[in-house]
């Protein structure tokens, strides 16, 4: 029973330090989402603020083409844009622009004015069969951008023409919801909206003289708006604010962002707090959702919950991490055991590894050095001949190297042999055949096959000559249990590969590129049909040599195939 006492005493002064830092945890907690809140309601108020700005300098733009009747010219307006600065201080604005209201039918004035005014011909487009239309007709400031939109029908969009209706309606100001801006020319489309501003305005008609005549609204003054760069220029000197902002426009059950922060995905799904609000920007309702990021969570403000429960589970959490290490240790000793025992095991496995490829490798080269030795005339052919068979074998042994001894590329193998011999006269083009991998024993075995057919080829067959060419293609026969390599040399100028091999004495060293069977031939034939099993056979021709070769698979014991 006492073994129980000191779990007794952690479990009662843990559940008492629990309760009591909770009841404190809750009342820093509504003091902080609190102060979030009012962070969240000051974010909205500056883009509402900025965007109270954009609307009235619409307005002012409105008055300025009032006082001239509308008679404004693309160097008067330009001037007028210039000196607003809109790059700098009203960033998100991609210009200001007059949009004329006329009847379909009714373009070629209109494509006149634009002709004159920006060089053309500037057509009004796109084709609409609405019975009214909209062309923009001057917009500033005139860059790459804006020129593309020059001549658009605004009236053709259904969003647009929505707003534009909602100001007709109205007599003011509309805001139009969510669209792709004509601006944006480059492949990837910012989301934006757009203002519209009747002109004449209704507080124009409203001070005309009770005897004249109501005035027709003649057009827009309108602009567009990026949405992302507006958010952006709102939030201008408020970059540390702790959090991030999405802005969706919810007008009549809509549900389209227009503005994201980056990284408001992955930090809404950690997030504690989230305040919701509607911001209403000329007609249309804008939700703002907000979420704190990590800067706004700062453990500081939660000191006392800290120190509270610190003091409360000090001892216990000491009790715990005592266990917990002398645990770790037990467990980090066993491991170090085990790991120790492993490492001894895999030495000895290593060790008899390489004992067994050493002595392989020794048995074939002796018995290569022998047979060479045979077969050569004199010391400097036996030194070459001995050379070139040990380098086919090196060329094999890097690539089981270079894949922990698993496996050589049948591609790569013939590649390295062709090189060896030949340089860069055969082009990869020549070589063709699915992806067939091999272990130790196939690998060394097909190594020096194709570097004596290579050897022979350039000495005796269709490659003794400059324009002789050479193929070499595998495939899969007999359901993928058999593997077929074809071998072929040609002479395209028509000598006979078997008339000069004729002249190779009959004991040359010619691997089956000639009809007589020195070393290479032994060497080709025990290589194929004793170490893998397979068989080979030869075809002489006029012009044309062909060795086909085929390989069990199942009884190499290390092929892989990839597709």
């Amino acid at each position: 029973m006492n073994r129980y006492l000191p779990a007794f005493a952690f479990l009662a002064v843990a559940a008492v330090g629990t309760a009591m830092t909770i009841v404190v945890f809750r009342a820093e907690d509504a003091s902080t989402r609190l102060h979030f809140e009012r962070i969240a309601d000051k974010t909205v108020e500056r883009i509402d603020d900025r965007i109270s700005r954009y609307l009235t300098l619409l307005q002012a733009t409105n008055a300025f083409f009032t006082a001239r009747d509308g008679a404004v010219s693309k160097t008067e307006m330009r001037e007028f844009v210039t000196a607003l600065d809109l790059k700098n201080r009203f960033g998100g604005i991609l210009g200001l622009g007059l949009a004329r209201l006329i009847n379909a039918g009714d373009e070629a004035p209109i494509e006149a004015e634009l002709s004159e005014r920006y060089g053309g011909p500037r057509p009004v487009w796109p084709e609409t069969k609405v019975a009214r239309r909209t062309p923009i007709v001057l917009l500033e400031p005139f860059d790459r951008a804006n020129e593309a939109a020059l001549g658009y029908d605004m009236f053709s969009e259904p969003v647009r023409r929505a707003a534009m209706q909602q100001a007709l309606a109205t007599g003011e100001g509309a805001a139009s919801g969510p669209v792709d801006l004509v601006q944006e020319i480059t492949g990837e489309k910012q989301g934006g909206f757009l203002y519209y501003l009747p002109f004449p305005d209704q507080l124009t008609m409203s001070h005309r003289a009770p005897s004249s005549a109501p005035p027709t609204v003649e057009g827009f003054i309108y602009a567009p708006f990026v949405a992302a760069d507006l958010h952006r220029e709102a939030l201008v000197g408020a970059a540390n604010l702790p959090l991030v902002i999405e802005t969706r426009d919810v007008t009549d059950g809509g549900d389209t962002v227009l503005f994201q922060s980056s990284d408001f995905t992955a930090v809404t799904a950690t997030s504690a707090f989230t305040v919701n609000l509607e911001l209403n920007v000329a007609g249309r309702i804008w939700s703002i959702t907000a979420h704190e990021t990590e800067e706004f969570l700062d453990p500081s403000r939660y000191w006392r919950t800290g120190l509270l429960a610190f003091s409360t589970m000090l001892l216990a959490i000491a009790a715990a991490v005592l266990v917990r290490l002398q645990l770790k240790a037990i467990r980090t000793a066993h491991e170090m055991q085990a790991m120790t025992e492993k490492t001894v095991e895999d030495k000895n496995l290593l060790l008899q590894e390489t004992k067994h490829r050493i002595k392989n490798s020794i048995a074939r080269i002796l018995a290569m050095a022998r047979q060479t030795a045979i077969n050569s005339n004199n010391l400097e052919e036996f030194s070459a001949s001995f050379e070139s068979r040990m380098q086919a074998m090196a060329n094999a042994q890097d690539m089981l190297t270079e894949s922990s001894w698993r496996r050589a590329p049948l591609r790569d193998l013939l590649q390295a042999e062709l090189n060896q011999v030949f340089g860069d006269r055969i082009p990869e083009e020549a070589l063709d055949g699915p992806n067939v991998e091999f272990g130790e024993t196939a690998a060394q075995a097909l190594g020096l096959t194709f570097h004596e057919l290579a050897t022979n080829a350039m000495k005796y067959g269709g490659l003794a000559e400059q324009d002789g060419t050479l193929s070499v293609a595998w495939r899969h026969e007999d359901d993928g249990d058999h593997l077929a390599i074809d071998w072929v040399e040609r002479r395209p100028s028509g000598s006979s590969i078997t008339d000069t091999a004729s002249e190779v004495d009959a004991n040359a060293d010619n691997g089956g590129s000639a009809p007589s069977s020195g070393f290479g031939t032994r060497l080709i034939d025990a290589s194929i049909r004793l170490e893998l099993n397979g068989t080979i056979e030869r075809s002489f021709g006029t012009s044309e040599t062909r060795i086909s070769i085929s390989i069990p698979l199942n009884s190499t014991g290390d092929e892989v195939d990839q597709p």
